[in-house]
């Protein structure tokens, strides 16, 4: 496994998706209102980091990899600040397009105590145009040399199904490797890829069947490759991961989790796309990969908010 996390800063990823910018407000509680019986939280400080499909791009820029990021944000002060955490991180932010008729999304968490009290979301769901399809599409045959492509699905616009047609033609014309992070609303646009990454409750709306044991996993496992034609990972919390190749479902590789104390899952999902896809074009096998992107999803909940694992981190975990 160390060898492979060697090859990562090789690597050249585009992530396009629902771009999100999320910000933290941070504070104590002494006190319950007089005017309703809620927690007045007594503001000490506010962070901003990227979401959403920007977290994906972070993760893989701080395990050393390249990234680009390929998506739509407002006209707004969330889209510039959003745009400062990018930079930040060394990403290229070239193919962001900046749409005057949208909100750039925010998720806004007030933390008391060192716990989650509210969290407030701004978003535009509608989706994008031919226009800012065009512009995606634009950008990323500028991108060379790229070894994989993500798609961030958060079903917030940017994926159409016109969108997800054009980059699978892509990525078949030039040998990438497509990854979905997948929302079952989504379903009708996920056939033919490379990987899917659903996690527990994902994976059972998509497949339809309760997932409570492990032969629930199994049988949605090798009915969503049958179904999508494509390799399956799912991501299930505390139970860890299953592996399903698309060739063979029926040789699934479970994988537990690593042992930790959970203090935020907030972004683990995003590590985990980011880790599979920097393995995956490394040359891992797929159940190398998920051993690798589970560990990396185990140093990401020890973790308070979104915030992505960095190369020295998961290096010094391997050890």
């Amino acid at each position: 496994m160390q060898e492979l996390i060697k090859k990562f800063n090789n690597i050249k990823i585009a992530v396009i998706g629902d771009l999100m910018l999320d910000k933290y407000i941070f504070g104590k509680v002494e006190r319950i209102s007089p005017e309703a019986p809620i927690p007045i939280v007594t503001v000490e400080k506010e962070k901003f980091v990227a979401g959403g499909a920007a977290n994906v791009a972070a993760n893989i820029t701080t395990l050393s990899g390249k990234s680009s990021i390929l998506g739509v944000v407002g006209k707004d002060s969330a889209a510039i600040t959003l745009n400062g955490c990018i930079k930040d991180l060394e990403i290229d932010t070239s193919g962001i397009c900046f749409l005057p008729e949208r909100k750039t999304i925010q998720k806004i968490r007030i933390i008391g105590q060192n716990q989650q009290l509210l969290r407030v979301d701004y978003e535009d769901g509608s989706y994008i145009g031919s226009h800012a399809e065009k512009q995606i599409m634009d950008h990323l045959a500028t991108c060379q040399n790229l070894q994989a492509i993500v798609v961030s699905d958060y079903a917030k616009g940017t994926i159409t199904s016109e969108l997800m047609q054009l980059l699978k033609a892509h990525a078949n014309k030039h040998n990438i490797k497509l990854i979905v992070d997948p929302k079952p609303l989504h379903k009708d646009f996920y056939h033919d890829l490379f990987l899917i990454t659903p996690n527990q409750k994902e994976a059972q709306e998509l497949s339809g069947i309760l997932l409570n044991e492990d032969k629930d996993f199994l049988a949605a496992g090798a009915k969503l490759v049958n179904e999508f034609k494509a390799n399956i990972i799912i991501t299930a919390g505390a139970r860890g991961m299953y592996v399903f190749p698309q060739n063979a479902p029926e040789n699934y590789t479970h994988i537990p989790t690593v042992a930790r104390e959970v203090y935020d899952v907030s972004g683990a999902g995003d590590t985990v796309v980011a880790t599979l896809s920097l393995a995956l074009a490394s040359g891992a096998s797929l159940t190398d990969a998920a051993k690798l992107a589970n560990i990396a999803a185990g140093i990401k909940v020890s973790k308070m908010g979104t915030a992505p694992v960095y190369y020295h981190e998961l290096e010094e975990e391997l050890k």
